[in-house]
């Protein structure tokens, strides 16, 4: 019996989003038409894929099998289109670029004017995404490169569908107000330490920097006090303006719009955040995506400097 990819995919899903709901929403179909193909699928292996266990569907040992096979013939179907498409003499087609809000300014922007300009026939199509959101959407081919990143005291991005290269890595600065007098007015180094008295002010939707922030304050022995948050940094930086505490953010968030605020290094720690570009596995030589990630890499490239490290 021969299984059908497009079910097998539908099956990696499930394994990956827990639900058929989220699944169907993922792929762009109904709940039914999910539990329908799985179930043909099941019917292809001749085994039993899914349990219910209460309100929840658990998949089987044959299932995490299956799926583990599904991520290699994926990655495999990929590598074979990327060889197709590298017998072409030219670069053109469609790369749809997804990338969060600093890269795209810092990196994705002069990555695509340098593509328009090496690559006149090859089309760079850019999507806003943060890195959960960019890897799910690569998962799926809603994109075919992603800009995403990782900070330290966190887990690493791990997918089997998904290979990340890195780019560059940046420091972690804090962002103090200007006028507080009690806080280092040089530019040194500052000691989380004595900053735990300061209302901090955190990123709402940027749960992982708001647990390295908290993490590196529980290592300097205190919990920091959350006053405010938002999804705006021009927000939260004016807050840090007003005087009315104090963060932590990478520095291409940072310094373009510090304006009076002080940035200054976190003494005695070394905090960062990396940005990389994440592809799906299997298809880096495909000669569209290797034109946009080799443009990226250029554009990380210039950014170098005594804080901003290449990769």
């Amino acid at each position: 019996m021969v299984y059908e990819v497009r079910r097998l995919r539908l099956l990696r899903e499930l394994a990956a989003l827990g639900t058929i709901a989220a699944t169907a929403e993922a792929c762009h179909l109904t709940p039914s038409a999910v539990s329908q193909q799985l179930a043909l699928l099941e019917r292809e292996t001749g085994t039993v894929l899914l349990v219910r266990d209460g309100r929840r569907l658990v998949l089987t040992e044959a299932a995490r099998v299956l799926v583990e096979h599904t991520e290699r013939v994926l990655a495999e179907l990929e590598s074979a289109r990327a060889a197709v498409a590298a017998l072409s003499d030219s670069v053109r087609g469609t790369v749809r670029l997804s990338g969060f809000p600093s890269a795209a300014v810092a990196l994705a922007a002069p990555a695509i004017a340098d593509c328009r300009t090496a690559h006149p026939d090859l089309r760079v199509v850019l999507d806003e995404g943060e890195p959960e959101a960019s890897v799910a959407a690569l998962r799926r081919h809603a994109c075919d490169v992603a800009l995403v990143y990782e900070y330290d005291l966190l887990p690493r991005i791990r997918d089997a569908g998904v290979t990340v290269r890195p780019l560059l890595r940046e420091p972690l600065l804090a962002a103090l107000p200007p006028h507080d007098t009690t806080l280092p007015a040089d530019g040194s180094p500052v000691r989380l330490a004595d900053l735990s008295s300061q209302p901090w002010i955190a990123p709402h939707s940027d749960t992982a920097l708001r647990t390295v922030v908290e993490r590196a304050c529980q290592a300097a022995g205190f919990e920091p006090r959350l006053d405010h948050t938002s999804d705006d940094w021009t927000v939260i930086m004016s807050l840090v303006q007003a005087g009315l505490g104090v963060t932590m953010m990478p520095r291409l968030v940072a310094e373009p719009l510090a304006s009076e605020v002080r940035l200054c290094e976190v003494g005695g720690l070394r905090l960062s955040r990396t940005v990389a570009v994440a592809l799906r596995a299997g298809s880096a030589a495909d000669p569209r995506i290797a034109a946009v990630t080799a443009a990226l890499e250029r554009a990380a490239a210039r950014l170098e400097g005594p804080d901003l490290t290449g990769l």
